[in-house]
């Protein structure tokens, strides 16, 4: 299989992880989450459960975004793959990112807290959650350009990956 073909999946697997994250967000983003808010889990399980299923379904599709798909797009594209900070920069360039690159790994970070020190870290909780509220439709944004490159662009064009810039990908040469 080659470089667009796995694209091509990824970004159709990331669709799905899409559809999950946007029911548990259509929930959350109603909320008004402050302290007193994250302290009245304890006494409501559904919402707890519901809270925990949408930073677990931000972390599954931030973390696919960026680690899958941005990387295989990268590639498509006849980019080098870097760190993620690199990678963010020529998605930023490009146009792909809502956001300065800087914060989107400012967004992994908080990512990592929720997903890693949720219980023993519950002072954030409150400031990281309402934070991920607002990147996710950044983030949804994101794949959208991703979606919309690869159907316009990467797909019909000819690209020669390791290190070579693609041809036809309308991107001029030295943008990305």
């Amino acid at each position: 299989m080659n470089t667009k073909e796995r694209l091509e999946l990824s970004l159709r697997h990331c669709e799905r992880i899409r559809h999950e994250l946007l029911f548990s967000y259509g929930w959350i983003s109603q909320e008004m989450i402050d302290e007193q808010w994250v302290e009245n889990l304890d006494a409501d399980e559904l919402k707890k459960e519901r809270v925990s299923a949408f930073c677990a379904r931000f972390g599954k599709f931030q973390d696919y975004l960026s680690d899958k798909v941005l990387r295989l797009w990268l590639e498509a594209v006849g980019e080098r793959v870097g760190t993620a900070l690199e990678n963010y920069s020529v998605a930023e360039r490009a146009g792909i990112l809502g956001i300065p690159s800087e914060q989107m790994i400012e967004v992994r970070t908080i990512r990592n807290r929720l997903t890693h020190e949720y219980i023993e870290n519950a002072k954030s909780i409150p400031a990281d959650v309402n934070a991920v509220i607002r990147m996710t439709p950044v983030l949804l944004t994101t794949l959208d350009k991703l979606v919309n490159h690869y159907a316009t662009v990467v797909r019909n064009s000819s690209c020669h990956i390791h290190g070579a810039h693609c041809t036809g990908v309308g991107m001029p040469h030295g943008v990305l």
